[in-house]
Protein backbone atom coordinates (compact mmCIF):
# COMPACT_ATOMS: atom_id res chain seq x y z
CA UNK A 1 0.00 0.00 0.00
CA UNK A 2 2.84 2.39 0.80
CA UNK A 3 4.52 1.94 -2.58
CA UNK A 4 1.21 2.36 -4.43
CA UNK A 5 0.52 5.54 -2.43
CA UNK A 6 4.04 6.80 -3.11
CA UNK A 7 3.68 6.02 -6.82
CA UNK A 8 0.42 7.97 -7.00
CA UNK A 9 2.10 10.88 -5.17
CA UNK A 10 5.02 10.94 -7.61
CA UNK A 11 2.55 10.86 -10.50
CA UNK A 12 0.85 13.78 -8.79
CA UNK A 13 4.13 15.71 -8.80
CA UNK A 14 4.42 15.24 -12.56
CA UNK A 15 0.80 16.22 -13.17
CA UNK A 16 0.93 19.27 -10.87
CA UNK A 17 4.08 20.47 -12.62
CA UNK A 18 2.48 19.91 -16.02
CA UNK A 19 -0.58 21.92 -14.94
CA UNK A 20 1.37 24.87 -13.49
CA UNK A 21 4.79 25.21 -15.15
CA UNK A 22 3.57 27.59 -17.85
CA UNK A 23 2.45 30.18 -15.34
CA UNK A 24 4.57 29.48 -12.26
CA UNK A 25 7.66 27.60 -13.42
CA UNK A 26 8.89 25.10 -10.85
CA UNK A 27 7.30 26.81 -7.84
CA UNK A 28 4.41 24.37 -7.45
CA UNK A 29 6.72 21.42 -8.12
CA UNK A 30 9.05 22.44 -5.27
CA UNK A 31 6.16 22.89 -2.84
CA UNK A 32 4.68 19.58 -3.93
CA UNK A 33 8.03 17.90 -3.31
CA UNK A 34 7.99 19.19 0.27
CA UNK A 35 4.44 17.88 0.71
CA UNK A 36 5.46 14.40 -0.48
CA UNK A 37 8.50 14.36 1.82
CA UNK A 38 6.34 15.36 4.80
CA UNK A 39 3.77 12.74 3.84
CA UNK A 40 6.39 9.98 3.77
CA UNK A 41 7.69 11.06 7.20
CA UNK A 42 4.15 11.02 8.58
CA UNK A 43 3.63 7.53 7.15
CA UNK A 44 6.71 6.17 8.93
CA UNK A 45 5.75 7.94 12.16
CA UNK A 46 2.20 6.52 12.07
CA UNK A 47 3.41 3.04 11.13
CA UNK A 48 5.57 2.88 14.27
CA UNK A 49 2.67 3.49 16.66
CA UNK A 50 0.64 0.47 17.71
CA UNK A 51 -2.89 1.18 16.61
CA UNK A 52 -4.24 0.33 20.07
CA UNK A 53 -2.09 3.14 21.48
CA UNK A 54 -4.25 5.68 19.63
CA UNK A 55 -6.96 4.90 22.18
CA UNK A 56 -5.04 6.90 24.79
CA UNK A 57 -4.72 9.92 22.52
CA UNK A 58 -8.16 9.91 20.86
CA UNK A 59 -9.76 12.37 23.29
CA UNK A 60 -7.15 15.13 23.16
CA UNK A 61 -6.86 14.69 19.38
CA UNK A 62 -10.61 15.15 19.11
CA UNK A 63 -10.66 18.34 21.16
CA UNK A 64 -7.61 19.66 19.29
CA UNK A 65 -9.30 19.22 15.92
CA UNK A 66 -12.58 20.57 17.29
CA UNK A 67 -10.80 23.73 18.47
CA UNK A 68 -9.06 24.09 15.10
CA UNK A 69 -12.37 23.80 13.23
CA UNK A 70 -13.84 26.51 15.44
CA UNK A 71 -10.86 28.84 15.10
CA UNK A 72 -10.69 28.54 11.32
CA UNK A 73 -14.21 30.01 11.09
CA UNK A 74 -13.18 33.21 12.89
CA UNK A 75 -12.41 36.14 10.52
CA UNK A 76 -8.80 37.20 10.83
CA UNK A 77 -7.69 33.75 11.96
CA UNK A 78 -8.98 31.49 9.21
CA UNK A 79 -8.09 32.30 5.61
CA UNK A 80 -11.04 32.83 3.27
CA UNK A 81 -10.68 31.72 -0.35
CA UNK A 82 -13.58 31.72 -2.81
CA UNK A 83 -16.15 32.32 -0.08
CA UNK A 84 -14.95 29.38 2.03
CA UNK A 85 -13.00 29.70 5.27
CA UNK A 86 -11.06 26.43 5.55
CA UNK A 87 -7.37 27.19 6.00
CA UNK A 88 -4.85 28.53 8.49
CA UNK A 89 -2.28 30.59 6.62
CA UNK A 90 1.14 30.46 8.29
CA UNK A 91 2.93 32.17 5.41
CA UNK A 92 5.28 29.38 4.42
CA UNK A 93 2.56 26.74 4.76
CA UNK A 94 -1.24 26.52 5.02
CA UNK A 95 -3.17 23.97 7.05
CA UNK A 96 -6.66 22.63 6.45
CA UNK A 97 -7.99 21.13 9.72
CA UNK A 98 -10.95 19.45 7.99
CA UNK A 99 -8.56 16.91 6.43
CA UNK A 100 -7.40 15.76 9.86
CA UNK A 101 -10.94 15.89 11.23
CA UNK A 102 -11.74 12.94 8.96
CA UNK A 103 -9.12 10.74 10.65
CA UNK A 104 -10.05 11.88 14.15
CA UNK A 105 -13.76 11.22 13.52
CA UNK A 106 -13.11 7.61 12.51
CA UNK A 107 -10.61 7.09 15.34
CA UNK A 108 -13.02 8.49 17.94
CA UNK A 109 -15.85 6.27 16.72
CA UNK A 110 -13.64 3.16 16.45
CA UNK A 111 -12.53 3.57 20.07
CA UNK A 112 -16.15 3.93 21.20
CA UNK A 113 -17.32 0.92 19.17
CA UNK A 114 -14.60 -1.25 20.69
CA UNK A 115 -16.02 -0.63 24.17
CA UNK A 116 -19.63 -1.66 23.59
CA UNK A 117 -20.84 -5.28 23.79
CA UNK A 118 -21.81 -7.14 20.58
CA UNK A 119 -25.36 -6.59 19.42
CA UNK A 120 -25.68 -3.20 21.11
CA UNK A 121 -27.45 -0.16 19.72
CA UNK A 122 -25.71 2.85 18.27
CA UNK A 123 -23.29 4.70 20.61
CA UNK A 124 -25.15 8.01 20.67
CA UNK A 125 -22.63 10.18 22.53
CA UNK A 126 -19.68 9.31 20.24
CA UNK A 127 -21.93 9.81 17.22
CA UNK A 128 -22.92 13.23 18.54
CA UNK A 129 -19.23 14.10 18.98
CA UNK A 130 -18.52 13.06 15.39
CA UNK A 131 -21.61 14.97 14.28
CA UNK A 132 -20.13 18.16 15.75
CA UNK A 133 -17.07 17.74 13.51
CA UNK A 134 -19.34 17.13 10.51
CA UNK A 135 -21.37 20.29 11.18
CA UNK A 136 -18.26 22.47 11.57
CA UNK A 137 -16.80 21.17 8.30
CA UNK A 138 -20.13 21.77 6.59
CA UNK A 139 -20.29 25.35 7.90
CA UNK A 140 -16.91 26.30 6.35
CA UNK A 141 -18.51 25.39 3.84
CA UNK A 142 -16.90 22.14 2.61
CA UNK A 143 -19.69 19.80 1.56
CA UNK A 144 -17.36 17.36 -0.23
CA UNK A 145 -15.11 16.78 2.79
CA UNK A 146 -18.14 16.47 5.09
CA UNK A 147 -19.53 13.72 2.82
CA UNK A 148 -16.18 11.89 2.92
CA UNK A 149 -16.16 12.20 6.72
CA UNK A 150 -19.63 10.65 6.93
CA UNK A 151 -18.54 7.89 4.56
CA UNK A 152 -15.69 7.00 6.92
CA UNK A 153 -18.12 6.94 9.84
CA UNK A 154 -20.43 4.66 7.85
CA UNK A 155 -17.54 2.31 7.07
CA UNK A 156 -16.54 2.09 10.72
CA UNK A 157 -20.14 1.42 11.80
CA UNK A 158 -20.66 -1.28 9.17
CA UNK A 159 -17.56 -3.16 10.38
CA UNK A 160 -18.70 -2.94 14.00
CA UNK A 161 -20.87 -5.28 16.05
CA UNK A 162 -23.80 -2.85 16.28
CA UNK A 163 -27.27 -4.19 15.42
CA UNK A 164 -27.89 -4.32 11.67
CA UNK A 165 -31.34 -2.75 12.08
CA UNK A 166 -29.83 0.30 13.73
CA UNK A 167 -27.19 0.57 11.00
CA UNK A 168 -29.82 0.50 8.24
CA UNK A 169 -31.96 3.14 9.95
CA UNK A 170 -28.95 5.34 10.64
CA UNK A 171 -27.76 5.00 7.04
CA UNK A 172 -31.17 5.91 5.64
CA UNK A 173 -31.40 8.94 7.92
CA UNK A 174 -27.88 10.06 6.99
CA UNK A 175 -28.58 9.73 3.27
CA UNK A 176 -31.81 11.71 3.55
CA UNK A 177 -30.03 14.41 5.55
CA UNK A 178 -27.25 14.74 2.94
CA UNK A 179 -29.79 15.06 0.12
CA UNK A 180 -31.61 17.80 2.03
CA UNK A 181 -28.34 19.65 2.74
CA UNK A 182 -27.41 19.46 -0.93
CA UNK A 183 -30.77 20.75 -2.17
CA UNK A 184 -31.24 23.52 0.39
CA UNK A 185 -28.07 25.45 -0.53
CA UNK A 186 -28.49 27.19 -3.95
CA UNK A 187 -24.95 26.60 -5.22
CA UNK A 188 -25.09 22.89 -4.34
CA UNK A 189 -28.47 22.57 -6.02
CA UNK A 190 -27.04 24.29 -9.09
CA UNK A 191 -24.15 21.81 -9.18
CA UNK A 192 -26.62 18.94 -9.20
CA UNK A 193 -28.70 20.48 -11.98
CA UNK A 194 -25.52 21.14 -13.95
CA UNK A 195 -24.59 17.48 -13.59
CA UNK A 196 -27.91 16.45 -15.14
CA UNK A 197 -27.30 18.54 -18.30
CA UNK A 198 -23.87 20.26 -18.33
CA UNK A 199 -23.98 21.14 -22.03
CA UNK A 200 -27.01 23.37 -21.56
CA UNK A 201 -24.90 25.65 -19.34
CA UNK A 202 -21.53 25.04 -21.01
CA UNK A 203 -20.67 28.76 -20.87
CA UNK A 204 -21.70 29.11 -17.23
CA UNK A 205 -21.87 26.67 -14.34
CA UNK A 206 -21.17 23.71 -16.63
CA UNK A 207 -17.97 25.16 -18.10
CA UNK A 208 -15.63 23.22 -15.79
CA UNK A 209 -17.09 19.76 -16.37
CA UNK A 210 -17.60 20.35 -20.10
CA UNK A 211 -13.95 21.33 -20.49
CA UNK A 212 -13.04 18.26 -18.47
CA UNK A 213 -14.89 16.02 -20.91
CA UNK A 214 -13.22 17.76 -23.85
CA UNK A 215 -9.76 17.22 -22.31
CA UNK A 216 -10.40 13.52 -21.64
CA UNK A 217 -11.71 12.98 -25.17
CA UNK A 218 -8.64 14.68 -26.63
CA UNK A 219 -6.38 12.26 -24.73
CA UNK A 220 -7.73 9.24 -26.63
CA UNK A 221 -6.07 5.98 -25.50
CA UNK A 222 -2.44 6.91 -24.85
CA UNK A 223 -2.74 10.68 -24.40
CA UNK A 224 -0.63 13.57 -25.65
CA UNK A 225 2.27 12.85 -23.30
CA UNK A 226 3.33 14.46 -20.03
CA UNK A 227 3.49 18.22 -20.45
CA UNK A 228 1.40 18.18 -23.60
CA UNK A 229 -1.92 19.00 -21.96
CA UNK A 230 -3.86 22.24 -22.10
CA UNK A 231 -3.99 22.33 -25.88
CA UNK A 232 -7.58 21.17 -26.37
CA UNK A 233 -9.29 22.57 -23.27
CA UNK A 234 -8.70 24.95 -20.39
CA UNK A 235 -10.00 23.28 -17.23
CA UNK A 236 -10.35 25.49 -14.12
CA UNK A 237 -8.73 24.15 -10.90
CA UNK A 238 -6.93 21.52 -12.94
CA UNK A 239 -4.09 21.08 -10.43
CA UNK A 240 -6.51 20.30 -7.59
CA UNK A 241 -10.11 19.11 -8.07
CA UNK A 242 -9.83 18.36 -11.80
CA UNK A 243 -6.37 16.80 -12.06
CA UNK A 244 -7.86 13.52 -13.27
CA UNK A 245 -8.90 15.34 -16.45
CA UNK A 246 -5.25 16.25 -17.04
CA UNK A 247 -4.30 12.60 -16.54
CA UNK A 248 -6.87 11.67 -19.17
CA UNK A 249 -5.55 14.26 -21.61
CA UNK A 250 -1.82 13.59 -21.16
CA UNK A 251 -1.80 9.85 -20.31
CA UNK A 252 -5.01 8.85 -22.05
CA UNK A 253 -7.42 6.10 -21.15
CA UNK A 254 -4.47 3.84 -20.32
CA UNK A 255 -3.23 6.25 -17.66
CA UNK A 256 -6.71 6.68 -16.23
CA UNK A 257 -7.14 2.91 -15.94
CA UNK A 258 -3.79 2.59 -14.15
CA UNK A 259 -4.86 5.21 -11.59
CA UNK A 260 -8.25 3.53 -11.11
CA UNK A 261 -6.46 0.20 -10.70
CA UNK A 262 -4.20 1.67 -8.00
CA UNK A 263 -7.17 2.89 -6.00
CA UNK A 264 -8.88 -0.49 -6.48
CA UNK A 265 -5.78 -2.13 -5.02
CA UNK A 266 -5.82 0.24 -2.04
CA UNK A 267 -9.50 -0.59 -1.49
CA UNK A 268 -8.97 -4.36 -1.61
CA UNK A 269 -5.88 -4.21 0.61
CA UNK A 270 -7.52 -1.87 3.12
CA UNK A 271 -10.71 -3.92 3.49
CA UNK A 272 -8.65 -7.11 3.71
CA UNK A 273 -6.73 -5.56 6.60
CA UNK A 274 -10.06 -4.72 8.23
CA UNK A 275 -11.37 -8.28 7.88
CA UNK A 276 -8.22 -9.74 9.43
CA UNK A 277 -7.87 -7.21 12.26
CA UNK A 278 -7.66 -8.91 15.68
CA UNK A 279 -9.87 -6.41 17.52
CA UNK A 280 -13.09 -4.49 16.98
CA UNK A 281 -11.17 -1.22 17.15
CA UNK A 282 -8.72 -2.33 14.46
CA UNK A 283 -11.49 -3.60 12.22
CA UNK A 284 -13.57 -0.43 12.50
CA UNK A 285 -10.58 1.88 12.15
CA UNK A 286 -9.28 0.12 9.03
CA UNK A 287 -12.74 -0.02 7.44
CA UNK A 288 -13.40 3.66 8.13
CA UNK A 289 -10.06 4.89 6.80
CA UNK A 290 -10.25 2.72 3.68
CA UNK A 291 -13.81 3.84 2.99
CA UNK A 292 -12.77 7.50 3.17
CA UNK A 293 -9.92 7.05 0.68
CA UNK A 294 -12.13 5.09 -1.72
CA UNK A 295 -15.16 7.38 -1.53
CA UNK A 296 -13.04 10.49 -2.01
CA UNK A 297 -11.32 8.96 -5.05
CA UNK A 298 -14.61 7.76 -6.55
CA UNK A 299 -16.32 11.14 -6.09
CA UNK A 300 -13.39 13.03 -7.59
CA UNK A 301 -12.92 10.78 -10.61
CA UNK A 302 -16.67 10.41 -11.08
CA UNK A 303 -17.14 14.19 -11.11
CA UNK A 304 -14.35 14.65 -13.66
CA UNK A 305 -15.92 12.03 -15.94
CA UNK A 306 -19.39 13.54 -15.25
CA UNK A 307 -20.89 10.36 -13.85
CA UNK A 308 -21.31 12.00 -10.42
CA UNK A 309 -22.09 15.58 -9.38
CA UNK A 310 -19.12 17.87 -8.78
CA UNK A 311 -18.18 17.69 -5.09
CA UNK A 312 -15.13 19.96 -5.00
CA UNK A 313 -12.75 17.48 -3.35
CA UNK A 314 -9.20 16.51 -4.22
CA UNK A 315 -8.01 13.22 -5.69
CA UNK A 316 -6.12 11.44 -2.87
CA UNK A 317 -2.31 11.40 -3.23
CA UNK A 318 -2.42 13.09 -6.66
CA UNK A 319 -4.08 16.51 -6.40
CA UNK A 320 -2.15 19.54 -5.18
CA UNK A 321 -2.73 20.12 -1.48
CA UNK A 322 -0.42 19.50 1.47
CA UNK A 323 -3.00 18.78 4.19
CA UNK A 324 -4.81 16.24 2.02
CA UNK A 325 -1.60 14.43 1.08
CA UNK A 326 -0.29 14.28 4.65
CA UNK A 327 -3.65 13.03 5.95
CA UNK A 328 -3.75 10.32 3.27
CA UNK A 329 -0.24 9.11 4.13
CA UNK A 330 -1.23 9.07 7.82
CA UNK A 331 -4.18 6.81 6.95
CA UNK A 332 -1.94 4.41 5.04
CA UNK A 333 0.53 4.39 7.95
CA UNK A 334 -2.23 3.43 10.40
CA UNK A 335 -3.49 0.73 8.03
CA UNK A 336 0.03 -0.64 7.71
CA UNK A 337 0.38 -0.86 11.48
CA UNK A 338 -2.99 -2.62 11.86
CA UNK A 339 -1.79 -5.15 9.30
CA UNK A 340 1.50 -5.66 11.16
CA UNK A 341 -0.23 -6.10 14.51
CA UNK A 342 -2.72 -8.51 12.95
CA UNK A 343 0.15 -10.64 11.65
CA UNK A 344 1.74 -10.71 15.09
CA UNK A 345 -1.60 -11.72 16.58
CA UNK A 346 -1.91 -14.64 14.17
CA UNK A 347 1.62 -15.77 14.99
CA UNK A 348 0.87 -15.62 18.72
CA UNK A 349 -2.43 -17.51 18.47
CA UNK A 350 -1.09 -21.09 18.80
CA UNK A 351 0.59 -20.15 22.10
CA UNK A 352 -2.76 -18.99 23.52
CA UNK A 353 -4.78 -22.09 22.66
CA UNK A 354 -3.78 -23.98 25.79
CA UNK A 355 -6.81 -22.55 27.56
CA UNK A 356 -9.80 -23.16 25.28
CA UNK A 357 -12.31 -21.38 27.46
CA UNK A 358 -10.21 -18.23 27.57
CA UNK A 359 -9.76 -18.37 23.81
CA UNK A 360 -13.46 -18.85 23.10
CA UNK A 361 -14.54 -16.00 25.37
CA UNK A 362 -11.99 -13.41 24.29
CA UNK A 363 -14.06 -11.63 21.63
CA UNK A 364 -13.94 -8.34 23.48
CA UNK A 365 -10.21 -8.34 24.14
CA UNK A 366 -7.16 -7.65 22.06
CA UNK A 367 -6.00 -10.65 20.02
CA UNK A 368 -9.43 -12.30 20.42
CA UNK A 369 -11.06 -14.12 17.55
CA UNK A 370 -13.92 -12.65 15.55
CA UNK A 371 -17.02 -14.42 14.34
CA UNK A 372 -17.61 -13.43 10.66
CA UNK A 373 -21.28 -12.78 11.39
CA UNK A 374 -20.27 -9.94 13.69
CA UNK A 375 -19.17 -7.94 10.63
CA UNK A 376 -22.82 -7.16 9.92
CA UNK A 377 -23.77 -6.58 13.54
CA UNK A 378 -25.08 -10.08 14.27
CA UNK A 379 -23.55 -11.62 17.38
CA UNK A 380 -22.67 -15.31 17.18
CA UNK A 381 -25.18 -17.83 18.48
Amino acid sequence: MFFVALGLSLLGMVMVYSATYRGFGAEYLAIRGVHVALGVLVFFAASRVRYTAWRKHAMWMYFGVLAALLLVLIPGIGQEVGGARRWFDFGFISLQPAEFAKIVAVLTLAVALSRIPPGSGLPLRPLAAVGALFILVLVEPDFGTSVVLLAGVAGALWASEVRTRDLVLCGAAGFFFLVMVMLVEPYRRQRFMTFLDPWSVADGSGYQVVQSMVAIKAGDFFGSGAGGGGQSAIVPEIQTDMIFALIGEELGLAGMMVVIGCFAFLAIAGFRISLHAPTVMGRCLAAGLTTMICVQAVFNMGAVMVVLPLAGITLPFISYGGSSLIACFAMVGILYRISEDSERAREAKPKRRSNASTHNNSRGRDWGTRDPRALRGRPPA
